[in-house]
């Protein structure tokens, strides 16, 4: 008795395991609408010097928070307000002394491949062009 009752359960679960369906894959979910879109990085951003061959060794670096230049500068901006042919920007920077506040201002060229820098740690820095 014991092995036609044992034959029947097993044949239910059988019968059960085939008859489900396979797992659906699950959606992929949408972005939400409300977030904004990644923000252009400024027209500072990037590599400068004073002459194409300080490109490889020389070059100024521009970060959207920050810049270094190959003469052991280093800024960290901490205000950046856009101005019509540049950028105004109150910066921390260390120039072989301790950190000091100083206030920078960057003028592009209407095409983007020239800036000049004013004021902060440097004296009067030639006009940089954009490194390729």
């Amino acid at each position: 008795m014991i092995r036609p009752v044992l034959m029947l359960a097993l044949t239910a679960y059988i019968a059960a395991c085939g008859a489900e369906e396979p797992a659906a894959a699950p959606k992929p979910v949408a972005a939400p609408s409300n977030v904004p879109p990644q923000a252009a990085a400024p027209a500072y951003v990037g590599r400068w010097a004073a002459t194409p061959d300080l490109c490889a060794d020389g070059a100024w670096v521009f970060q959207r928070d920050g810049l270094s230049t190959a003469g052991e500068v280093t800024c960290g901006f901490e205000g950046v307000a856009a101005l019509d042919d540049g950028y105004e920007i109150a910066a921390t920077c260390t120039a072989q002394a301790p950190p000091q506040a100083h206030r920078l201002n960057l003028s592009l060229s209407a095409d983007g491949r020239t800036m000049r820098v004013r004021g902060g740690p440097f004296d009067d820095p030639p006009p940089l062009s954009r490194c390729p």
